[in-house]
């Protein structure tokens, strides 16, 4: 009797076991959602511009092969297709592009957005209706211009490459040689924007032609010519590179700059390959009063005779000291604080912020800003530099 009420006891639990089996595989994925590649447009790259009170968003799309080949020599020299579509917002300004997309345009590659001047002053609303995209990713590169959003999407490339192969997708290439503001992706793009007191910048991507040329033909080559500055998402305007010239020395992501210093009625060419910048701040009579102290470093590359190690260490460190100012100067000129000032204060002073800064679009004054350069020469190379003694 016993063993015949185990062996039930035993069915039951392997009916149970099986039932348990085959209602778990109800939640299991399949394939029923599969997509050919043949049936989809992948975007590369969107631009949003903002006409006669509607949006305009341009897509860039290019041959699916070769996003993962940005070297590879192509027949075609400029293989992109352009869309463009319009809308009272951005999610109508997209889906009227889908009219006709003759395939699914998917965000799911998207690598750079490049925001037109006049959409500066949307940028929440841009943010907004590109995080309300599924696909859409906020690890592609932030950028801004002042060009039509086609000139830059019809840019060329050197030997006929990729047009992956290019600022607006690989911004880093260009930051290891010739270091200014290196663009942020979107992610942290929104996370500065919405920073209390934080002042962001926005590289200015455009289509240049001076520079180089093809059998007699200008090329048209993406340039970073300056930056837009916000404070929150609130647009402030335009600096060109040489007014921001002294955002270069605070960029955390600095990398290498090849700089040029007289000294004797000589000239110096010094490779700038470390640049370190802390901000600090004291109160006096109940105002604040900030020490932006930059250190730097860097090697010899070019030198006259009759030259001495000290003396192109101070005329570096000088040189530097008057780009910061400078730099600080133009940015009061343009209400625009451009060492994020006021955001120190936020982040270590906040009581004083909160009594008077927070709600008053507070400005630093010129004399409220100090600056302290060092520059130090670790390699001469093989230049033989004059005794100091």
């Amino acid at each position: 009797m016993l063993s015949w009420w185990i062996m039930l006891r035993r069915q039951k639990v392997k009916r149970t076991a099986l039932l348990g089996v085959l209602l778990s595989s109800l939640l299991l994925q399949g394939c029923w959602d599969e997509i050919n590649l043949e049936d989809v447009s992948y975007i590369s790259s969107l631009g949003i511009d903002f006409k006669e009170g509607h949006y305009e968003v341009y897509a860039q799309m290019i041959k699916f092969g070769l996003i993962a080949k940005t070297e590879s020599i192509q027949p075609d020299p400029n293989p992109v297709w352009i869309g463009k579509g319009k809308g009272d917002s951005i999610l109508l300004a997209f889906n009227d592009l889908t009219k006709a997309g003759q395939a699914i345009l998917s965000l799911e590659h998207l690598k750079s957005v490049i925001v037109q001047e006049r959409a500066m002053t949307h940028m929440e609303d841009i943010m907004d209706g590109l995080n309300r995209q599924r696909a859409s990713r906020y690890t592609s590169i932030l950028f801004g211009t002042k060009s039509p959003i086609e000139d830059l999407f019809t840019t060329d490339t050197f030997f006929d490459q990729s047009p992956l192969n290019s600022i607006m997708y690989m911004p880093s290439p260009l930051n290891v040689q010739r270091s200014f503001i290196r663009p942020h992706a979107l992610q942290l793009a929104v996370q500065s924007l919405n920073e209390p007191a934080m002042t962001t910048t926005v590289p200015s991507l455009s289509a240049n032609k001076d520079y180089w040329k093809r059998k007699k033909q200008p090329l048209k080559i993406q340039f970073i010519d300056g930056v837009f500055v916000y404070r929150e998402f609130r647009y402030i305007g335009f600096m060109t590179e040489p007014e921001a010239e002294g955002l270069r020395w605070i960029n955390p992501e600095f990398e290498h700059f090849l700089f040029g210093v007289k000294v004797n009625d000589g000239t110096a060419t010094v490779t700038v390959t470390s640049s370190k910048a802390k901000i600090n701040a004291s109160f006096k009579d109940g105002v604040p009063h900030f020490m932006l102290a930059v250190r730097m470093a860097g090697d010899m590359a070019e030198m006259q005779v009759g030259m001495k190690q000290s003396q192109i260490e101070t005329e570096m460190a000088a040189k530097t000291q008057r780009q910061l100012l400078e730099t600080y100067r133009k940015g009061l000129a343009k209400g625009m604080d451009v060492f994020g000032l006021e955001h120190h204060l936020y982040r270590y002073h906040n009581a004083y912020w909160k009594q008077h800064c927070k709600g008053k679009n507070w400005m630093p004054k010129e004399g409220q800003l100090q600056f302290k350069t060092t520059f130090q020469l670790i390699h001469s190379g093989n230049f033989e530099l004059n005794s100091d003694t």
